[in-house]
C-alpha cells in the first residue's frame, strides 16, 4: 500500500504556519504582561506513515492419524492467517534560540537598508513607520522635543508652540511629505566587500500618491514641503565623517520658525515585539488606525487583537494566563502582515549556527 504525500504535505505545512503565527502572538502577549519573551524554530519536520498486511493459509495436517498435538484439529488460525498494522509518525526538530549571535540581532536597531527591503516587498510606508521608528525629534528654535511611538497619549505628546503634538502626528507629516528609504552599495578603494549605505528622503512621486489617502488639513501643516531635505534626487554625501551605514536626519528648510531638524531613532525586533504588547497592554488597538491602505476595504487598525471570538473564526487564537487572544479570521489585514514580517525579521536574525543544537520531538500514534 502506498502512502499519497499530498495530504500529509499540506497538513504538516498548515500545522508548521499555525505554530509559528501562535508563537508570533504569544510572545505579543508575554510583553503586554512584561513576561520574558521566548523564540523557538523549526529545523525539521518529517512524517512517515507505515500499513504492513499479511495473508496465508490456516494450519492444517497430512497423513495419518492421531495427529500430531498443535494439528489436533482440522485447521488452526493464527496471526500468521490474516494480520495487519499501522502506524504513523511525526518527527520535528526544534531549536531555542538563546545564542549570542541571535541575540545580537534581536536586539539590534533595524538599519535602513533592511527596512529598504521591507519598502519594496510592498510594505506601506505608513505600517512600516508605526513598527521601526522608537521616537522622533524635532529641534526648533533651539528647543528639541521628542515625540516616543507609545499608545500612551501623555508618552507619546508633547506641548509645542501651545499646541499638542504627538507622534501620530509626525507619522502624517513624514508620509505626506514622501519620507522614504534609498539605499546605495559603496566599495571603497581595495575592499573586498561593498558596503550598503541608506538615507532617508523625501520623493515628489510619493508625496502626490499620498494626497489619496491622507486629509487635506494633514497637507496645511508641512508648511514648506518643497524645503525637505534631502530630497531623493539630491547627490549623496561624498564623505561619511560618522562611519555609520544609515543617516536618520533630515531637515525642513523655509520653515516660518527657519530651519527644522528632526532626528528619528529606529527599534529593534525586540523593540516591535514590546510595541505590539503595549497596544494589547493599554487596550489601544482601536485607535491606533491607518490612513494608507492596499484595498478600499481593508481593516485600518494596526493590531486587531480581541479577547473574544469572531463570528468567521480566527486567523490565529491562544489561550494564556486566563485570557482569550483571537485575530479574525477575515480582515485584519494589517495584523497578518505585521505577523509576516515579524517571521521574516526572525529568519533574517537567525544564523545557521543558531540551528546546531536541536533536541527531538517525536509523537507516534
Amino acid at each position: 500500500m502506498v502512502d499519497n504525500i499530498e495530504p500529509r504535505y499540506e497538513h504538516i505545512n498548515h500545522a508548521a504556519a499555525a505554530a509559528r503565527n501562535e508563537g508570533i502572538l504569544l510572545n505579543i502577549v508575554r510583553a503586554s504582561k512584561n513576561i520574558p519573551l521566548s523564540f523557538i524554530a523549526f529545523s525539521k519536520v518529517a512524517g512517515t506513515t507505515n500499513v504492513n498486511m499479511n495473508a496465508g493459509m490456516p494450519a492444517f495436517g497430512l497423513g495419518p492419524g492421531p495427529l500430531v498435538f498443535n494439528v489436533n484439529r482440522q485447521a488452526i488460525f493464527s496471526n500468521s492467517v490474516l494480520s495487519g498494522s499501522a502506524s504513523a509518525k511525526n518527527d520535528f526538530d526544534i531549536t531555542l534560540l538563546e545564542t549570542k549571535e541571535f541575540y545580537n540581532g534581536l536586539l539590534g536597531p533595524v538599519d535602513l537598508p533592511t527596512l529598504n527591503f521591507f519598502v519594496r516587498q510592498g510594505y506601506t510606508r505608513e505600517l512600516l513607520f508605526w513598527l521601526f521608528t522608537e521616537s522622533v525629534r524635532e529641534t526648533v528654535g533651539g528647543r528639541t522635543f521628542e515625540y516616543r511611538n507609545d499608545p500612551d497619549p501623555a508618552i507619546a505628546c508633547e506641548t509645542v508652540r501651545g499646541q499638542s503634538r504627538c507622534f501620530s502626528n509626525m507619522v502624517e507629516i513624514a508620509l505626506a511629505s514622501g519620507l522614504t528609504v534609498q539605499t546605495r552599495s559603496d566599495r571603497a578603494a581595495g575592499a573586498a566587500k561593498a558596503t550598503v549605505l541608506g538615507r532617508l528622503c523625501f520623493d515628489d512621486v510619493l508625496a502626490q500618491r499620498a494626497r489619496r489617502f491622507y486629509p487635506p488639513e494633514i497637507f496645511a501643516t508641512l508648511q514648506s514641503s518643497s524645503g525637505h531635505r534631502p530630497r531623493c534626487t539630491d547627490p549623496w554625501q561624498k564623505e561619511r565623517a560618522d562611519g555609520g551605514t544609515d543617516l536618520l536626519t533630515f531637515e525642513v528648510l523655509g520653515s516660518p520658525q527657519g530651519r527644522i531638524r528632526y532626528e528619528i531613532t529606529t527599534r529593534s525586533t525586540f523593540g516591535i515585539y514590546q510595541f505590539l504588547g503595549r497596544i494589547l497592554a493599554t487596550g489601544a488597538t482601536e485607535q491606533i488606525r491607518l490612513y494608507g491602505r492596499l484595498n478600499v476595504d481593508e481593516d485600518p487598525r494596526l493590531l486587531a487583537v480581541g479577547a473574544g471570538g469572531d463570528a468567521g473564526g480566527c486567523f490565529v487564537e491562544l489561550g494564556y494566563d486566563g485570557g482569550y487572544y483571537c485575530i479574525p479570521r477575515q480582515r485584519a489585514e494589517n495584523t497578518k502582515r505585521i505577523f509576516s514580517l515579524l517571521s521574516q525579521l526572525l529568519a533574517l536574525r537567525t544564523l545557521a549556527g543558531d540551528l546546531a543544537i536541536t533536541p527531538t520531538v517525536r509523537t507516534v500514534q
